[in-house]
């Protein structure tokens, strides 16, 4: 199904993100360009291939969707109604996603959306799949998955096995199934990071993962609510030195990616999501799904502003170079350790959604956000 590109879409493919002009000015003036209402139910995930000229979708209504970002048209959709599914990631092979079942099993599916069919299904997991992540270091042809559990594997994309698995423990006394499980790579591909139990945060070396944690911290409960869980984590594009903790209350802590200390807290864009948390019938992979395992937050390439979709249907930012630089954090450590105000947002979108955002993602190449709720919107700015 790959066309043909001509010389207007290549030259907007080619450009640097980090020169394109992601100036205060320019993220303010995001409007939507094209809405597509094809979904029956909340998407519940969203991914650009390496050259951000498509997108895929995942939603409750078990369909897989290709949109191509450039022409801004629907291009393919697939259907897993028997195994459901969620987190599809394109992978280094063109033509080719991976993705992670919802229900019977916890396999992750290996597919070509050209030809419909699977090239590979990875057994291991015994237990949903929480995270999904390509390996950011080109043609690694490595995905990274996390599942409830409580295992952190690796997979090769030639192999049916995964090629490393490690077990987190968490010495802060926080349990899988209290408070689940997220991963992520860093920008450089070479470490791991992984929320264990809601408790503890841990880094992993990707050559040494079975050695353990080369780094860990407990997660400041002193700044957050002993209920909430972890429903997704994420690194910070391009330098990596802070990560996004994306909460089930709404709420993303920003740390440190270094020390592992929460440097500021932004405020909750989901005002309902506090009856979730005080509900103690759920369980912390209800808690996490109600929160779309944090698949509603991303962040600009440059790695200065954070998108969150809301639950009124708008999209919040925050220049959060300038909330680190708010000066919020005194002492070292937890010496001096004061409690954070949630900071608000720096502003919303020009346009909404006509129901809650459950995924957001910026396109790493293009002046280019998509978000979903029941219906997929493309956004640029206006000039």
């Amino acid at each position: 199904m790959d066309t043909e590109l001509g010389a207007e879409t290549l030259a907007i493919l080619r450009k640097d993100p980090l020169k394109q002009a992601l100036t205060r000015a320019a993220i303010k003036d995001f409007q939507i360009s094209k809405l597509f209402a094809d979904n029956k139910a909340a998407i519940t995930s969203l991914d650009h291939d390496l050259s951000g000229a498509r997108c895929v979708t995942t939603s409750l209504d078990e369909s897989l969707r290709i949109y191509d970002c450039v022409r801004g048209t629907r291009e393919h959709v697939s259907y897993s109604k028997k195994y459901g599914c969620n987190l599809a990631q394109f992978t280094t092979h063109p033509g080719y996603i991976a993705y992670a079942s919802t229900k019977i099993n916890d396999t992750i599916r290996y597919l070509s959306y050209e030809t419909n069919q699977y090239l590979r299904y990875f057994v291991g997991h015994k237990g949903m799949v929480t995270s999904l992540q390509r390996s950011p270091i080109p043609g690694s042809g490595t995905i990274l998955s996390a599942a409830m559990d409580g295992t952190v594997n690796l997979w090769d994309l030639e192999q049916i096995n995964p090629v490393s698995v490690v077990k987190p423990t968490c010495s802060s006394g926080g349990s899988i199934e209290v408070g689940g499980i997220a991963a992520a790579y860093d920008p450089s591909g070479t470490a791991i990071a992984v929320a264990v139990g809601s408790t503890e945060i841990q880094l992993f070396d990707v050559r040494k993962l079975t050695r353990g944690p080369f780094m860990s911290s407990p997660v400041e409960r002193q700044l957050i609510a002993r209920e909430v869980v972890v429903a997704g984590v994420q690194f910070l594009p391009t330098v990596g030195d802070h990560m996004l903790l994306a909460m089930s209350n709404g709420i993303i802590a920003v740390l440190d990616a270094f020390t592992l200390k929460i440097q500021a807290v932004l405020s909750s864009t989901w005002p309902g999501a506090a009856s979730v948390v005080d509900n103690t019938d759920l369980s912390a992979l209800e808690k996490m799904q109600q929160a779309f395992l944090g698949q509603n937050v991303t962040a600009a390439p440059d790695g200065k502003t954070v998108i969150v979709g809301g639950e009124s249907g708008d999209i919040a930012f925050w220049h959060i170079q300038e909330v680190l630089n708010s000066g919020s954090r005194h002492g070292n450590g937890n010496s001096g350790l004061k409690s954070l105000a949630p900071v608000r947002p720096d502003g919303s979108w020009n346009g909404s959604h006509d129901g809650p955002v459950s995924a957001c993602a910026f396109n790493p190449h293009m002046m280019e956000c998509v978000s979903g709720s029941r219906s997929l919107a493309l956004w640029t700015t206006a000039t």
